[in-house]
């Protein structure tokens, strides 16, 4: 890990991510064209590790390694992208680029800088590693550039529904399938050995709450300048949309506090204010001068 060929792999990886965004921009590549790409690229890393991972059967012939099967997080996204692929539009499939964005991007980074099958030039499943994660990440990067993922408040809520969905169910399948020694989404063990944070020095259940927290602050720290985007504009909105009369004409309160800045209820109260004198202004002058009038 960090060693000179691990940095030569960093380094093709951004390079590979930096060309393909480049060439996504230039080509105003539409979400099926990012798509088809994407999904070349799966078949070709999933036909990879397949070869690579055989192993012998007990009663003759081969099969495929059991912690080869698809249930890392980078892996399920397979099936996610095949959907976003070829699924029909609509919230279902939002929610699904919604979700591929976010744990794309950090799957794919992650991934990686902690390269799980070594960093040899001679292994295939290096090679398989390095390219499926790097594509991950430039296709993640390319749904949030180009806009098709929306990753407020509601999509936040979402992801994190789905994460702890998928850490329940790999807790499952790690537990049917420990005979093989399973480790998928690295809830049994961590990823590597002597990894600063991720060990298990102080016990399992200090090793499996740091993870989980790992991804849930992750997650938030994601997803947190797009919730505060989406609440800048959803305000910048209402401000829009209200006008003096709003305040001065309406029987019902125009606003409540809680949904406008500070600055925007002053300003509404001064509106309020600045009618009322003038509206006021004549009579006072009418008082002052006859006392009488009523």
């Amino acid at each position: 890990m960090f060693t000179t060929k691990h940095f030569i792999w960093i380094g093709i990886c951004i390079l590979f991510i930096l060309i393909m965004n480049h060439y996504a921009k230039k080509e105003d590549f539409t979400l099926q064209n990012a798509c088809y790409f994407f999904m070349f690229i799966c078949l070709l890393s999933e036909t990879t590790k397949m070869m690579s991972d055989m192993i012998p059967s007990t009663h003759g012939g081969m099969h495929l390694n059991p912690q080869s099967l698809p249930f890392h997080i980078c892996s399920i996204l397979l099936f996610i992208a095949a959907y976003i692929t070829f699924g029909k539009d609509g919230p279902l499939k939002q929610k699904m680029i919604n979700f591929f964005a976010v744990v794309g991007t950090c799957g794919g980074i992650a991934a990686i800088l902690i390269p799980t099958y070594g960093v040899e030039f001679n292994v295939a499943n290096v090679y398989q590693c390095f390219m499926y994660h790097a594509a991950l990440t430039w296709f993640s990067l390319y749904l949030i550039r180009f806009k098709h993922a929306n990753l407020g408040m509601q999509a936040f809520k979402d992801n994190l529904v789905v994460l702890f969905a998928l850490l329940i169910f790999n807790l499952y399948m790690n537990s049917i399938l420990a005979v093989y020694d399973t480790n998928f989404m690295f809830i049994v063990r961590p990823p590597l050995e002597g990894l600063p944070f991720l060990n298990l020095n102080h016990g399992y259940y200090i090793y499996l709450f740091r993870i989980i927290m790992l991804g849930v602050i992750g997650l938030s720290l994601f997803h947190l300048p797009f919730i505060v985007k989406e609440k800048a504009v959803r305000q910048k909105v209402i401000l829009t949309s209200l006008s003096p009369q709003l305040f001065l004409y309406q029987e019902k309160p125009p606003f409540y506090a809680g949904g406008l800045y500070y600055e925007s209820i002053i300003e509404s109260i001064l509106n309020v204010g600045s009618h009322l004198i003038d509206d006021g202004y004549d009579e006072f002058i009418m008082i002052t001068a006859d006392p009488l009038h009523v």
